[in-house]
């Protein structure tokens, strides 16, 4: 399975399954990338058209690549 990070409307980063996407919408202004189940990521994207290219090159990235991680401040 392969993850790629979106960053929600707090600013706080996220990793998603590309695969549970079942649709972006935007409703009062917010973008939501919705994984089903009624599941929502509400994101800082303006429009729709800029989720979906961020969506299809970042799952077509992750494609053939692992995510190198750098090690965060409270990691130990």
């Amino acid at each position: 399975m392969k993850f790629i990070t979106i960053q929600n409307q707090r600013g706080e980063i996220v990793a998603i399954n590309p695969k549970r996407i079942t649709s972006i919408t935007k409703s009062q202004g917010t973008v939501s990338v919705c994984l089903g189940s009624q599941e929502f990521v509400h994101t800082k994207f303006t429009n729709i058209k800029s989720a979906v290219e961020y969506v299809e090159l970042a799952t077509e990235e992750r494609s053939w690549k692992d995510i190198e991680w750098s090690k965060e401040e409270d990691d130990p």
